[in-house]
């Protein structure tokens, strides 16, 4: 496998990606808070502030995001710290993996035109070209995860022990690069591990998983030492948005893994497949897919039991990652988290649907009247509505509710004193704009409480926006309410109205 670093396929490839790329690449910010939290993170690391985040109160240390894309944003910074410049970036890393996605895809059916096909779909799936353009670790993470699948290709492909390979020692040292980029990436790393389990490779087991344990340790005991991992904090509560609701019992795990059970045969698995399928996702009346994604699971089932080759490799990555997933915190839905199956997923898809149409024809017409690969290609007229789509929205003007709230973070770049704290609900989006040191809406019911959490933090303004967040009217606007004398107008823009309010301090510093 991988016997010639390039090949014309390549070119191919990449005038493919430069089309579709091209058309739907969306310049604007990211209007997702997680995009501002890595980009804050980088500039902490390239500016020599430590893993910190410069936009809370204090400058607090980091905990929460993984140090990996951060790290490889401070190094693009090197050259640019400009978002447009670090957003094609991420697009250079869906390429290189759309070139190892080929290579692995031919290597497990052992079909040129299954793995074409297959790597079609990859390339317009809507929420792999839409993570390629904003900075989320999704894409850094698919390029990597796939280099290190492609070094256990390589490996296992070795009739030498495992201590004198470079591929070993790769797969080691990239795995563990993954998991400090995203932490769902212990998927891929319990994937590696199951898979050599199977194949009943017991001391490369212990080789691979001290390595990993040695190269990840620093990064485990500094969150340890800070009060641990808030991704583990936040997995066993209840609602991680809603803190005061506690943590799950037995029944509130069983319940979990239920919900995010029917959820992902519901909504995710087909809307992640073929985005045409698009999910209205309502706590009252959630609307899905259930036939759909029924019938997706029973292909991608066929596929991975019928995978020509290398099947118990990605078995195991599977397996770990449902497992993961069924545990992830219900709130925290759409297709994000299983963005880099979807290129393996597909591949189950296509081969599960291959070998079901061959076997239609076989059994209703006693010969193969037309090969299954064409039929397929019928079906991959779907997704290509969606480009079409992405690429309105690309040019589509940024919401006005989100363009009055940049705006307010503008004005306050200039207009408020350097050393103010700002209340709002995306902190770390406001200080792109503002450089002004800003802070989370605390989630405190009770009014007093909250008013004085703001005065412990000290806090100097609030901004009320029109962002469709629960906390600004479950925790906010009822102390403004309440306690009106509390609040002065700063600025007000109309339509959807957005404020922002000046926090007078304690009465008696008045």
């Amino acid at each position: 496998m991988f016997k010639n670093p390039f090949r014309i396929s390549d070119l191919w490839i990449f005038i493919g990606f430069l089309c579709v790329y091209t058309a739907i690449f969306d310049a604007k910010l990211d209007v997702g808070g997680d995009n501002a939290g890595y980009f804050i993170l980088g500039q902490s690391l390239h500016t020599g502030q430590g893993y910190s985040d410069l936009h809370l109160p204090g400058a607090t240390t980091a905990n929460h995001f993984p140090p990996g894309y951060p790290a490889i944003i401070s190094m693009l910074m090197i050259f640019s710290d400009d978002f447009t410049f670090l957003k094609i970036i991420n697009g250079f890393f869906f390429f290189f993996s759309l070139l190892m996605l080929h290579r692995i895809f031919e290597s497990m059916t052992k079909s040129k035109s299954l793995a074409w096909m297959t790597l079609g779909f990859t390339l317009v799936n809507g929420h792999l070209l839409r993570s390629s353009t904003i900075m989320m670790s999704e894409m850094s993470f698919l390029f990597f995860s796939l280099a290190s699948l492609s070094c256990l290709i390589k490996w296992n492909e070795q009739e030498i022990p495992f201590w004198k390979s470079k591929w070993f020692l790769s797969l080691v040292i990239l795995c563990t690069i993954s998991y400090h980029i995203r932490t769902a990436g212990l998927a891929l790393i319990a994937g590696v591990v199951l898979y050599m389990l199977f194949e009943k490779k017991l001391k490369e087991v212990i080789a691979f998983g001290a390595g990993f344990i040695i190269l990840s340790l620093p990064w485990f005991l500094r969150g340890k030492a800070l009060g641990g991992n808030s991704y583990l904090t936040q997995l066993v509560q209840v609602n991680p948005y809603r803190p005061e609701e506690g943590i799950l019992g037995f029944s509130g795990w069983i319940d979990r893994i239920l919900e995010n059970f029917f959820r992902y045969l519901n909504q995710e698995i087909p809307n992640g497949l073929f985005p045409n399928f698009q999910i209205i996702y309502s706590s009252e009346e959630p609307q899905g897919y259930f036939i759909y994604g029924l019938i997706i699971v029973i292909l991608i089932t066929v596929g991975t039991i019928k995978m020509p080759k290398l099947k118990m490799m990605w078995f195991g990555y599977l397996l770990a990652s449902i497992f993961i997933l069924l545990l992830w915190p219900s709130v925290w839905f759409g297709v994000r988290f299983m963005l880099p199956l979807i290129p393996f997923l597909l591949l189950a898809t296509v081969v599960g649907l291959s070998i079901s149409l061959n076997w239609i024809q076989l059994k209703f017409f006693g010969s193969i009247r037309l090969q299954s690969i064409y039929l397929i290609a019928l079906v991959g007229f779907m997704p290509l509505s969606f480009l079409g789509n992405m690429r309105a929205d690309s040019q589509a003007e940024l919401p006005i509710e989100y363009a009055n709230y940049f705006n307010v973070s503008r004005y306050v770049r200039n207009s408020i004193p350097e050393s103010s704290i700002v209340c709002t609900v995306k902190p770390s989006l406001f200080y792109l704009y503002s450089s002004k040191t800003s802070s989370r809406i605390p989630s405190l019911i009770d009014k007093e409480d909250f008013i004085l959490r703001l005065e412990e933090l000290g806090i100097t303004h609030v901004v009320v926006d029109q962002l469709g967040y629960s906390s600004v009217g479950r925790y906010l606007l009822p102390v403004i309410q309440e306690f009106p004398e509390r609040f002065n107008l700063i600025l007000q823009l109309p339509n959807p109205d957005t404020y922002l309010l000046e926090f007078n301090p304690k009465k008696e510093d008045l």
